[in-house]
């Protein structure tokens, strides 16, 4: 680990020490996560979908390393949300439930990218690279109406899930994606977006004693981001 935090450090200033120019600035868009995983039914494949949406905001560096060639890094703060309808439960149809989702995340996108000059102060860019990200919290919130039993509230973490009860987590915070996307840049203005696939498996618990199946799972993201750089070097 110390090994590989020397790399990053000496990679980053060789970077800072190269850039032809360097720019700080602040950035904030849309966000939609999408967690994709397998079911007991279907699990080869990833037939599950929960999508959430939300807000990105965070700090910016930008450097461009040689002919348009550079790199664009961020360190991001995510929050989304989904707001479920009440539905009537498949066997007592005179019960409702909703469900409602919070995610809260923090991620360092490293996007090497390419800019094209189509006019002065003016840019097309592509861009790819991986997106590290650490989900804080998943929260699940449970809403019952009952005609007897009157109304309720379930709350839940979705890191505390651990469903053939062998006592190991069944997911993990941390996540890996790797991002493909284009922006625009006008002077010190630029919008940015694209989409992240999943390429780390978000099951930390990766096999069902009790189904006895395979566990697999993915966090995609959609993304459009605005921003301004406010210091350019």
């Amino acid at each position: 680990m110390k090994r590989t935090t020397s790399i990053f450090i000496l990679l980053c200033a060789a970077i800072f020490a190269s850039a032809q120019t360097q720019s700080l600035g602040v950035q904030l868009g849309f966000s939609e996560p999408i967690l994709r995983d397998n079911s007991i039914t279907h699990n080869k494949k990833l037939s599950n979908a929960t999508t959430t949406n939300g807000v990105k905001v965070g700090l910016v560096y930008d450097a461009t390393l040689v002919k348009g060639f550079g790199l664009n890094l961020s360190l991001n703060y995510l929050a989304s949300f989904y707001n479920g309808k009440w539905v009537k439960d498949p066997v007592f149809t005179a019960k409702q439930t909703k469900t409602n989702y919070t995610v809260h995340t923090i991620e360092l996108p490293i996007e090497w990218q390419y800019k094209f000059r189509i006019a002065t102060d003016t840019w097309l860019i592509a861009h790819t690279g991986p997106v590290l990200q650490y989900n804080i919290a998943f929260n699940q919130r449970v809403s019952h109406r009952d005609p007897i039993k009157g109304e309720w509230t379930d709350k839940s973490s979705h890191y505390d899930t651990n469903l053939d009860g062998d006592d190991k987590p069944d997911f993990s915070h941390f996540n890996i994606q790797w991002g493909i996307g284009a922006g625009f840049q006008y002077k010190n203005y630029f919008i940015r977006g694209g989409y992240n696939f999943g390429i780390y498996n978000h099951f930390r618990d990766s096999y069902n004693e009790v189904g006895g199946y395979s566990n697999r799972g993915r966090f995609d993201e959609w993304n459009i981001r605005i921003g301004i750089y406010f210091l350019n070097f």
